[in-house]
């Protein structure tokens, strides 16, 4: 068995996943650690095929494996069967300062950056560095994790994602199916993470 995959895919397969996770977090509490996890890998995905240029992976690496992948480029053409380097994948925090950089596009299309505000970047760096990181390398120990922000950060995510899709540059290959579907998840998460509506009438004075 295969599993056939790829950048853009596995955003949109996070998404789904978190969606399919938000869903059972009342019947299995632990069911929050994939909605985490879920939303940081969405998230970085989301930012790696946005700043990914045509020469890929450069835009979403690090800065010392882009020199290699440049020296690399540089080598191949005198060697064909020069070796590639490893990639090097920037870490959530330093890919959304990227983000929001003027022309952050790998085809460098957008006149304003990704709209993540001082404050916004600040708990998503949080988010990546005591939570994320906390669960993915779970240490032997008793933890207790509020789960009541994460909501407000979903809203956060699925806007920077969705802003991302418009620009235009990150997903330009799916098919218009895909399109759709990708869409609605984002959605159906905005709705899942949404306050709900009052009920009743609207107060009158």
């Amino acid at each position: 068995m295969w599993l056939k995959t790829d950048e853009v895919d596995d955003v949109a397969g996070s998404l789904r996943h978190c969606l399919r996770s938000y869903r059972d977090v009342d019947n299995d509490p632990h069911a929050w650690k994939w909605v985490i996890l879920s939303l940081h890998s969405a998230l970085q995905g989301a930012c790696v095929c946005h700043l990914t240029m045509t020469m890929a992976p450069i835009g979403a690496i690090t800065k010392s494996n882009t020199v290699e992948w440049l020296e690399y480029s540089e080598l191949s053409r005198q060697n064909p069967d020069a070796a590639a380097p490893k990639t090097f994948i920037a870490d959530l925090p330093t890919l959304l300062k990227r983000v929001r950089k003027v022309n952050s596009a790998g085809d460098r299309s957008n006149d304003n950056g990704i709209a993540v505000s001082s404050i916004e970047l600040a708990w998503l760096c949080r988010f990546h560095r005591d939570v994320r990181n906390q669960l993915t390398h779970f240490a032997p120990m008793g933890w207790s994790l509020e789960v009541s922000g994460v909501k407000s950060l979903t809203l956060i995510i699925v806007r920077i994602i969705r802003e991302i899709d418009e620009v235009g540059w990150a997903f330009r290959h799916r098919e218009e199916v895909d399109k759709t579907r990708f869409v609605k998840t984002l959605t159906d998460l905005e709705l899942m993470a949404s306050p709900p509506s009052p009920i009743g009438p609207p107060a009158t004075s």
